[in-house]
């Protein structure tokens, strides 16, 4: 490609060697033509040997991270000839699953047989399936009259980014409520209990840690041993919880608000399952990763381990269709980036059904707000 403003003021160069050669001095000046002219030829040459003879590589630091794990990203540029290369332009990019304040760009020249590497640092801020890579490398010759860009093969590495697990509030609001509605009743020998898979009431018991239902001490039990034990549930399924995830993306005014609150979202349902998890009470998760809604149960902290890392393949969608699966049996609660009229006509009316979003559009008693609180979620009206 001509550098059109380079090639003109080159050519003005030449103009005012052949004034100097008609005007001054004809052997001077044509001695200036003349190295004018080989200069840009030399420079030209060299720019077409240079994008034959330069490798441009990139290397990452880790493929997996954390939410706010860094990633370290290096550009590597090496000169496989034997003569230095002219001007090389490379520039990084990423998704916005990344943010970084290390400088993009990158004007260097490599002597031969040699290499330059440039680093950048990058901080995971959403999750998702990010991208970090090269977004173009060009050689530009010494003179600026020729840029060629190059090919370069594999330029773009991938990056999963898993969701935050944070902790929930869970003395109040919803967490509170939906796990005392899943809790056993006070008595020890209550025929409403959750039972095993072979039929008998399935509990165990554990001592009580803060967050866990009142309604699932064993009072009996706690008076004999002198503290407070919980019943340890067992493969339960009378009082199973079901969380759905709304396929729907945030309508916020700005990307960036809107990526916010659909990590809120998910990092909010991840918080309330390993609620559940923890108290030991059974749960699933509906979720639609493509064109099927496939139901996952929830049962121990590992499988919520689980769901975290399958949701780096969790987009959400402008596709209105299709958002709510069928109506769920027993509680079910919607968890939503959109909470619009949709999502309080799917909840009003019900008194198993409720949803929770970062920002409500639609106000319903139904309806609860996802906020943090310092570095807890809490569920709000």
């Amino acid at each position: 490609m001509l550098n059109i403003k380079a090639l003109i003021s080159y050519l003005l160069l030449i103009g005012l060697a052949v004034l100097y050669t008609l005007f001054l001095e004809a052997r001077g000046g044509s001695y200036l033509i003349t190295a004018l002219c080989a200069a840009a030829a030399l420079s030209v040459l060299l720019c077409f040997y240079t994008a034959r003879k330069l490798k441009v590589q990139i290397e990452i630091s880790g493929d997996i991270l954390n939410r706010n794990d860094n990633v370290t990203v290096s550009l590597v540029i090496v000169n496989e000839g034997l003569l230095p290369t002219v001007f090389t332009n490379a520039e990084l990019f990423s998704s916005y699953h990344f943010r970084t304040s290390s400088p993009q760009k990158l004007r260097t020249s490599v002597f031969g047989k040699g290499k330059v590497r440039f680093t950048a640092d990058y901080k995971a801020e959403f999750f998702g399936k990010g991208k970090v890579g090269i977004s173009s490398v060009s050689a530009t010759d010494f003179l600026g009259l020729v840029t060629i860009r190059l090919d370069i093969p594999k330029a773009v590495a991938e990056i999963k980014v898993y969701p935050d697990i944070p902790e929930v509030n869970s003395r109040e609001g919803l967490a509170r409520s939906l796990t005392d509605a899943a809790a056993f009743d006070e008595s020890e020998e209550t025929t409403q209990s959750l039972y095993a898979v072979n039929g008998t009431p399935g509990y165990e018991h554990r001592k009580y840690e803060p967050g866990d239902s009142l309604k699932l001490i064993n009072w009996k039990v706690s008076a004999k041993r002198g503290e407070f034990y919980v019943r340890r549930l067992e493969g339960a399924s009378g009082a199973e919880q079901t969380f759905i995830l709304d396929k729907a993306g945030s309508q916020f005014p700005d990307k960036y608000g809107a990526r916010c609150e659909e990590q809120l979202t998910v990092e909010a349902l991840l918080a309330l399952m390993m609620q559940f998890a923890k108290t030991e009470l059974p749960s699933k998760l509906m979720i639609r990763f493509d064109r099927d809604w496939e139901t996952i149960p929830v049962i121990t902290p590992t499988d919520v381990s689980d769901i975290r890392y399958r949701l780096t393949d969790f987009t959400f969608s402008d596709d209105e269709v299709n958002r709510i699966p069928r109506a769920a049996e027993g509680h079910s609660v919607v968890f939503t980036a959109r909470c619009d009229a949709f999502i309080s006509g799917y909840v009003s009316g019900y008194e198993n059904r409720c949803a929770a979003s970062p920002r409500v559009q639609s106000a319903s008693e139904n309806i609860w707000a996802i906020t943090y609180d310092e570095e807890d979620i809490r569920f709000v009206r």
